[in-house]
């Protein structure tokens, strides 16, 4: 990774003194890891090869009080190393600065840190540029957090290959059945394909990462977009039958407000989602929905559940016992899915920093899954769904004129 240094006196109206800034952190796994930092002069030009830099690294179980101390030149004595980095000549990177962790107990976490508290640079605001690499045992590149995710994702994305095939089955025979597919199961479709594209661009970004420690930034963006709008097309879609779309024809002109409110969700989910990625590397960021983000996250999704239990509520009330039979169960299967991401968020706060992220992705991927599996079965079989909703109703000349197929 390549990381911005200020260091110096700051720039700006207020010149406050900059001497220590957190570069990044890596989690090593049980054995012998390596890392190794180099640095460049960006902006201005004018300092001597072989300038020189303080590096200190630090164990996981010292950084709180890392952080809690405020003279940051005073944070070196919980530094566990601190060798030197050298600047190179003419703008190039210095000689590598390496060190080795070993872990015998259990993975830790290491923050890395540079420092010039010796006032090497005087009174000049100074950027370089610091490349940081680290190597767990055997020599890969994931953090430790993140060794489980290659494998994981690709048999995450031939499982969503072989469900694909048994949902255009299903699809096909209940076609064959009732003589069409309805717009409900188009739009589970829609789901499942973008769900795939994203699995696909996520497996390629980790592919990538594999081969140059960083992977493509384009291709993780995309992938959570194309995340983000599964998951907002499927919230949508449980807040449109809780609304009585497919269940009750007098409410269906009331679901125009529904789509634009949905629209508006989605791109506030995608606006937090490239802003978070636009930001610089953080301490405290373990997951991808750490800060305010995961928060946010969790806000406009127990807003979205309250409103799908008001919408269901209301409807169950409009219909009959049969009607409110199916969605009593309907509101316990899809709370579950509304609730996966809050519980998961708050669940990932009481374990180690480095078991944070894949606990927190299983668990979303397993919900998101799971609901794709239950709406499959609900749909595309004759089951009480079908018996309640529009689905039973025949579109073609001669069908039942006593439903609505919408």
């Amino acid at each position: 990774w390549q990381y911005l240094v200020k260091l110096g006196n700051g720039g700006g109206r207020i010149k406050q003194r900059i001497d220590w800034q957190y570069l990044g952190k890596f989690g090593f796994d049980l054995g012998k890891g390596s890392w190794s930092v180099r640095v460049k002069e960006k902006f201005p030009q004018g300092l001597a090869p072989n300038t020189s830099f303080d590096l200190e690294v630090y164990l996981d179980e010292q950084w709180p009080e890392v952080e809690a101390e405020k003279d940051v030149c005073k944070r070196k004595q919980h530094s566990k190393q601190n060798p030197e980095a050298l600047l190179g000549a003419h703008r190039d990177f210095g000689p590598i600065s390496t060190g080795h962790v070993r872990q015998t107990m259990r993975p830790h976490v290491w923050y890395f840190a540079i420092s010039d508290c010796n006032h090497t640079l005087g009174d000049t605001h100074y950027v370089l540029i610091a490349e940081f690499t680290a190597l767990n045992p055997g020599g890969s590149q994931f953090s430790v957090e993140m060794q489980w995710a290659p494998s994981a994702n690709l048999l995450t994305l031939l499982g969503c290959t072989a469900f694909l095939g048994l949902f255009w089955q299903k699809s096909a025979a209940f076609r064959r059945s009732t003589g069409s597919l309805h717009p409900v199961i188009w739009t589970l479709l829609a789901v499942l394909l973008t769900q795939y594209a994203a699995q696909c661009l996520h497996t390629g970004h980790l592919a990538v990462y594999r081969s140059n420690g960083t992977g493509s930034m384009t291709m993780e963006v995309l992938s959570e977009v194309f995340f983000i709008a599964c998951q907002v097309i499927q919230t949508s879609l449980l807040i449109l039958i809780a609304s009585g779309y497919t269940l009750l024809q007098s409410k269906l002109g009331d679901l125009d407000v529904v789509l634009p409110i949905c629209f508006l969700v989605a791109i506030l989910h995608i606006a937090l989602a490239v802003l978070d990625r636009s930001q610089v590397e953080s301490s405290t960021k373990f997951t991808d929905h750490d800060g305010y983000k995961g928060y946010a996250f969790c806000g406009l999704r127990l807003v979205l559940y309250v409103w799908f239990l008001w919408a269901g509520h209301s409807t169950a009330a409009s219909g009959g016992m049969r009607l409110r039979s199916f969605m009593k169960k309907f509101r316990v299967a899809a709370s579950l899915y509304f609730l996966s991401y809050p519980i998961m968020f708050m669940v990932v706060q009481l374990v180690a920093p480095y078991l944070r992220k894949p606990i927190m992705e299983v668990g979303l991927m397993g919900a998101q899954v799971g609901s794709n599996v239950w709406l499959t079965f609900l749909f595309l079989s004759r089951g009480a769904f079908f018996e309640v909703s529009s689905l039973s109703a025949s579109p073609l000349p001669g069908g039942s004129p006593t439903r609505f197929f919408k």
